[in-house]
């Protein structure tokens, strides 16, 4: 029973993995298909496109393992191995704590699936995190930038500028940016570069517009402040999203949490029942049954509220 369990906890990770996957790719895609339909870009060469899009966006599976390894390292800061192996050490103590005081199965099976697991969850607290310091200083960089293209800065200087004035991760990439540019480097890998560190949309569009007026001309003034609005507005709308299925999302946790809370308090309040559940072959019939339910629930449940548009 026991193979069973790690064969469908394999399933439902794998289905996480590539539905993951295809939403961030159908989102990053749609807006390159959606002008390649209308401009036909890719009949276009090189130098007569304002920026070669597909080179921000094509990557392999391969090369995507190792953009978000090296992302990885670089949000857990200095010394990011030994960080990541202190972390690895913590996971693999209380794996040997979490099985010695509740499940008291073979070590050589939970310690790896609790590791494994441990492991996931941290990685996505990390990326979450990542994304959420973006969010809350990259409009900053909007309007400062803003101001200098408006008082007359060239998009390098500008640029520049940002990286000087902004402290934090945003105000570092900028300042890579602009010495870049500034040492003479080629604008589309300046700004893949940078794609490869900051992988969302918004950023996306920002560097599209850069390479669009630096390529094209035009009033970058008004496109960054449309720019800007427009990120606003999908900030609020996103938010409002969440707002609005906060409480279905709170609702599934408690549901979800129920059985694993009431199996701790069987611990103190019924040990004999307890006992049951974890070392006879019934009650653990009964347990895995609990645990593939409840997973299969969440999995549900979670990509209910990812299809929310």
């Amino acid at each position: 029973m026991i193979y069973l369990l790690i064969i469908v906890l394999g399933i439902i990770a794998l289905i996480y993995i590539a539905f993951s996957n295809r939403s961030s790719k159908k989102k990053r895609i749609s807006y390159l298909q959606e002008f390649n339909n209308t401009e036909y870009v890719g009949t276009m060469s090189t130098s007569e496109q304002a920026i070669n899009l597909s080179s921000l966006l094509d990557r392999s599976f391969l090369e995507d393992i190792a953009l978000r390894w090296e992302n990885f390292k670089k949000q857990m800061g200095k010394q990011a191995e030994i960080k990541i192996v202190i972390v690895m050490l913590v996971l693999f103590v209380a794996a040997i704590f979490f099985n010695r005081t509740f499940l008291r199965a073979s070590p050589l099976l939970v310690t790896p699936i609790f590791m494994f697991l441990g492991a996931v969850m941290f990685y996505r607290w990390m990326q979450n995190r990542e994304r959420k310091l973006f969010e809350s200083q990259f409009p900053d960089a909007l309007n400062m930038m803003t101001s200098a293209v408006s008082s007359g800065e060239s998009v390098m200087h500008a640029i520049l500028y940002v990286g000087d004035k902004l402290d934090g991760d945003i105000g570092k990439e900028f300042n890579i940016m602009g010495r870049r540019l500034q040492l003479g480097e080629m604008p589309d890998e300046v700004f893949r570069k940078s794609c490869r560190r900051y992988p969302y949309p918004s950023f996306y569009f920002f560097v599209i517009t850069l390479r669009a007026n630096m390529q094209r001309g035009g009033q970058l003034k008004d496109v960054m402040h449309r720019l800007n609005r427009t990120m606003f507005n999908a900030r609020s709308i996103e938010k409002k999203k969440f707002a609005l299925t906060s409480e279905a999302r709170t609702s599934a946790k408690i549901v979800a949490a129920i059985p694993f809370i009431f199996l701790f308090v069987l611990q103190f309040l019924s040990p004999e029942n307890y006992e049951f559940v974890m070392t006879n072959d019934s009650g653990r019939n009964i347990l895995y049954y609990v645990i593939i339910s409840e997973a299969i629930g969440i999995g549900i449940v979670w990509m209910l509220m990812k299809s929310v548009k």
